[in-house]
């Protein structure tokens, strides 16, 4: 068996530490990457309410959550119509109730049509 040079072992050791490194390292962002993607705000809500997250509902509800986030004037608006007293007010409140409701018995029978088919 052939003697290796100490230089050789050196550079073989060095090159061994520089893959290891890059492995740590794709390892860490794969790894920041999955965090994230947990801490979505969707992801929070199926890990809350993993019943309602199965139906359209929540897709719905961060829909909207994004949208009030994109254009703060939009929930502000609203804000104020809800805040103010009068008969406008009890109506968009119906009015806001009833889309929900209608929303959530969407989703509720696609998900028992989807259940019946399977």
């Amino acid at each position: 068996m052939a003697k290796r040079s100490p230089t050789v072992d050196r550079a073989v050791r060095i090159e061994l530490l520089r893959a290891r490194a890059a492995i740590e390292r794709e390892s860490l962002a794969q790894s920041i990457v999955s965090t994230g993607r947990k801490l979505e705000p969707a992801a929070l809500v199926r890990g809350l309410l993993p019943r309602l997250a199965s139906s359209g509902a929540s897709r719905w509800a961060l829909q909207a959550i994004t949208l009030a986030r994109r254009y703060p004037i939009v929930s502000s608006s609203l804000s104020a119509m809800f805040m103010r007293g009068g008969k406008r007010s009890k109506l968009l409140k119906v009015a806001g109730g009833a889309l929900v409701g209608w929303q959530l018995f969407k989703a509720w029978r696609g998900m028992r049509q989807d259940r019946d088919r399977g």
